[in-house]
């Protein structure tokens, strides 16, 4: 069976979009946990519209990294996926994945791609073809939307660390998912990366995000860059990346994206830098 953890947080109609692509699995064996992080009943309607699915329901304060671990501790499955709520599953992917785990019983996780509705690839450069997980690979591939890993691989890692990611107490915003995946190296596991592998994804790059969500997701990227030893040459290809797309897009005339790779590097930069460098002993952000 497959365990399907989501957590949600003020999205409606994109978890709909998800819960009826799962409706639509070719694939049946699987449960959808649902982590609820509103204050209110909102998804109720929609879970009733999905009565054939295996849904449980379950509550959390808000954060993904304490959303997720709640889904974790209730799943039942012997491989565990994370969709975001506002992906969405081609109709065969869950019989694709569960037929590559029983091809491969050597490996413990298995990483897809994102694409768009129109099949375009969305978010970091991809894999051109099929090859194993490395510390390097995994750097900005290893997020939860395309990550699927095995019962024991999660049991043997543990949690999410609840002092990184969105929602979480901290000015360290994203990471969590990396971190996580990382470690499955501590424990030896091999995981393995299949771009003929899709998750339907938005784009990354609606303005509003852009704007609201670059420097604190771009610090808790630089900051587990550092936590997890990783040379500061990635940390000078990161600014670089930032100050070219800031000068393309400076000369093209577009002040808004000029700004935000402005942002990403001052991001990238503070948290490789300034950074505690034990993961366990980040301090709350102060509101």
């Amino acid at each position: 069976m497959v365990s399907l953890i989501v957590a949600t947080l003020n999205r409606v109609a994109e978890l709909e979009r998800l819960l009826t692509s799962l409706d639509g699995q070719s694939y049946k064996d699987f449960e959808v946990i649902i982590v609820d992080q509103n204050a209110d009943d909102r998804l109720l309607p929609v879970l009733r519209k999905h009565a054939g699915l295996t849904i449980r329901h379950r509550r959390c304060e808000p954060g993904a990294s304490r959303a997720r671990n709640a889904g974790l501790r209730a799943a039942n499955g012997d491989i565990i996926g994370f969709p975001d709520d506002d992906c969405w599953y081609p109709e065969q992917l869950l019989a694709t994945v569960t037929d590559w785990f029983n091809s491969h019983p050597d490996l413990g996780g298995l990483f897809a791609v994102l694409r768009s509705a129109d099949n375009q690839p969305v978010g970091p450069k991809w894999p051109d073809r099929p090859c194993l997980c490395t510390r390097k690979t995994l750097w900005d591939r290893g997020i939860t939307p395309i990550g699927f890993l095995r019962c024991e691989v999660t049991e043997a890692i543990g949690f999410f660390n609840e002092r990184i990611g969105l929602g979480a107490p901290s000015r360290y915003q994203s990471g969590e998912d990396i971190d996580y995946f990382l470690r499955t190296f501590d424990h030896g596991f091999k995981m393995w990366h299949e771009p003929g592998i899709t998750v339907h994804h938005p784009s990354f790059h609606a303005p509003e995000r852009l704007r609201d969500r670059t420097y604190c997701y771009a610090l808790g990227g630089g900051y587990v860059m550092r936590a997890h030893g990783y040379s500061w040459r990635l940390l000078l290809k990161g600014l670089a990346s930032s100050l070219g797309g800031a000068v393309v897009n400076l000369l093209r005339g577009n002040i808004f994206l000029a700004r935000i790779y402005l942002v990403r590097g001052a991001g990238l930069l503070r948290g490789y830098v300034l950074g505690p460098r034990d993961l366990r002993k980040i301090e709350p952000a102060v509101h």
